[in-house]
């Protein structure tokens, strides 16, 4: 893989704006749709037209809250659709290639849900397929639409803390017991781990976005056991950044205190980075955090850059960079050792 992924989506190729509201299709109708569904309702230029599910339960559901009347059990149908200008893909992981594909094909731009796919080579195709088609390819990274991490790493870029030297980032919670219903999470063929794909794209995106640089170098170490879960439930990982700045990322599924959050040293202060609150050197900031704001703002981003030909930071093109870390550190656990990430096809143009 070669690819020039700018960490704010610029120098980027004109997209034909759109002008009026954005009529969007949802692919998928399970817990996480809910909340993009809700979102939608506090923009005035985004409508939810169509929803797919193979449930019908489901589909009768989000008609009567949300008022969708275009209703398909199969997105292949609901991706025809002339109602839908663009569609939100909240499907397993596996299918999320083969949706984006289609979707591009009939010309309709995509939000794509984290993890952006299961593999590497599935993510490269997502782009090449947004590229030839000319639409736009966003992927829900919402950790960057939470305003203690945009307003951390607009301090970062001003040099608040001078020049970063290390940053270490946690996410600990029983995140198991709150997926045991979902048995596609164990299956291969939709996903390749809860822990690392489902938790880490946020993680690592986050801290490859915080610090403004692509990953050359990842190792990282892991614990399974299956009485409690068939894949990882904990994996302590460093990575060795482009810009020379060595950072590490720890994640348990197992814990029973959620904890989530991340310190960075730099040379003239330091900084602690929670969900809703930012420290800077002993100073609080509380900034406050819900959900659905944050997937309200990630929507309006993807409905502007659909209106104005605007790359999305979080673009397909873009998270290629978290793909490439996921893909590196999958192969550290299966085999041992650090990963170059030119060693698995990875080339970083500049």
């Amino acid at each position: 893989m070669r690819t020039d992924t700018p960490r704010d989506g610029v120098d980027t190729p004109a997209i034909e704006p759109m002008t009026e509201t954005l009529k969007i299709g949802v692919i998928g109708c399970g817990s996480i749709s809910r909340r993009h569904m809700e979102a939608s309702t506090r923009l005035e230029h985004v409508e939810i037209t169509a929803a797919s599910s193979r449930a019908s339960t489901s589909l009768d559901e989000v008609s009567g809250d949300y008022g969708i009347s275009n209703l398909f059990t199969d997105w292949r149908e609901l991706v025809q659709c002339d109602t839908v200008d663009a569609v939100l893909v909240c499907l397993p992981d596996g299918l999320h290639e083969e949706a984006t594909l289609d979707a591009a094909r009939h010309g309709k731009h995509v939000l794509v849900e984290k993890p952006m796919s299961r593999t590497l080579s599935e993510s490269e195709s997502m782009v090449a397929a947004a590229a030839e088609a000319d639409v736009v390819l966003m992927v829900a990274q919402s950790t960057r639409q939470v305003d203690s991490h945009r307003h951390a790493r607009r301090l970062i870029q001003d040099g608040s803390i001078g020049t970063v030297i290390s940053a270490v980032r946690r996410r600990h919670g029983n995140v198991i017991e709150t997926v045991r219903d979902k048995t596609w999470y164990i299956d291969p063929e939709m996903s390749r781990d809860l822990l690392l794909y489902g938790l880490g794209s946020h993680e690592y995106d986050a801290m490859l976005w915080l610090l403004a640089s692509e990953a050359k170098e990842v190792v990282a170490e892991g614990r399974k056991d299956q009485a409690i879960w068939p894949g990882w439930i904990s994996i302590e990982s460093t990575l060795t950044l482009r810009s020379g700045i060595t950072c590490s990322v720890s994640m348990s599924a197992t814990s029973e205190e959620a904890h989530g959050d991340t310190q960075i040293e730099g040379s003239k202060g330091s900084m602690a980075i929670t969900q809703n609150r930012l420290t800077i050197d002993g100073r609080d900031m509380e900034l406050p955090w819900d959900a659905v704001t944050t997937f309200a703002t990630q929507l309006g981003e993807f409905a502007e850059c659909v209106r104005t030909g605007r790359e999305p930071g979080p673009s397909g093109r873009n998270v290629q960079a978290t793909m490439a870390v996921l893909e590196g550190l999958h192969e550290s656990l299966q085999c041992g050792g650090h990963v170059e990430l030119a060693e698995i096809g990875v080339e970083w143009d500049g």
